[in-house]
């Protein structure tokens, strides 16, 4: 396991947290399952999905979300007391890598990027506050699938959870190369330069992305979920 960078995800005094995870490029096997389902009696996986809460402080996933996004899935988000992890996992050349890590950045309130390779995936962390009331459930470019059916397309692929399926969009055009919510994370957390000299690293701008018509309303959506 190669490590690049880790960055500590969001604290609270809140006693719930809340994880919810979605295979997209193939379904769980049933031994897959069983792994996952040993972690938690209340965890009942399914083929894409399955779901963690506690609800007592020391209590969380055994081994951490990390392994499980290392080995099993592909996006995954986490809530407690309206801090939010989103973390999206996919295979990467070095070229990419180099990439996404100009995205990197802590900003206001612990909101920011991370970026680290696990077991040869490369994982994407945001950490930020949302307006889960933004949500919009139209997701006129994905069709239903059946979730034991392993050779349907990513892009097909669809959640009875609206954010879920939010991020494997946000998914795709990030292995397309289009970093275009990363920029919006940056934007919407980032340090200014004038209102805090001491965090002057923080505010220096990534590669600004190519505008583009395709997917524009995907990125719009989220950037309006960001508090």
């Amino acid at each position: 396991m190669k490590i690049i960078s880790v960055k500590k995800g969001f604290t609270s005094d809140h006693s719930s947290t809340s994880y919810e995870f979605l295979a997209v490029d193939k379904v769980l096997s049933k031994k897959d399952r069983q792994a996952v389902a040993s972690l938690s009696s209340r965890a009942d996986p399914t083929a894409r999905e399955v779901s963690f809460i506690y609800h007592a402080d020391g209590y969380d996933i055994p081994g951490g979300w990390e392994t499980l996004m290392e080995k099993y899935y592909d996006v995954m988000y986490s809530e407690s007391y309206d801090w939010w992890t989103l973390a999206i996992a996919f295979d990467y050349s070095e070229e990419q890598v180099s990439e996404l890590k100009k995205y990197e950045f802590d900003g206001e309130d612990d909101c920011g990027i991370t970026v680290f390779d696990q077991g040869g995936r490369i994982i994407i962390v945001i950490n930020c506050r949302l307006d889960a009331s933004c949500i919009d459930d139209s997701y006129e470019d994905y069709n239903d699938y059946e979730e034991e059916d392993e050779d349907k397309p990513r892009s097909s692929l669809v959640s009875d959870n609206e954010l879920l399926n939010l991020l494997v969009q946000l998914r795709e055009q990030l292995v397309q190369g289009d970093y275009r919510c990363l920029y919006s994370v940056w934007e919407k957390y980032s340090y200014s330069v004038e209102d805090d000299e001491e965090n002057e690293d923080e505010s220096i701008a990534p590669p600004i992305p190519s505008e583009k018509s395709l997917g524009k309303c995907i990125i719009e959506q989220f950037s309006n979920m960001l508090e």
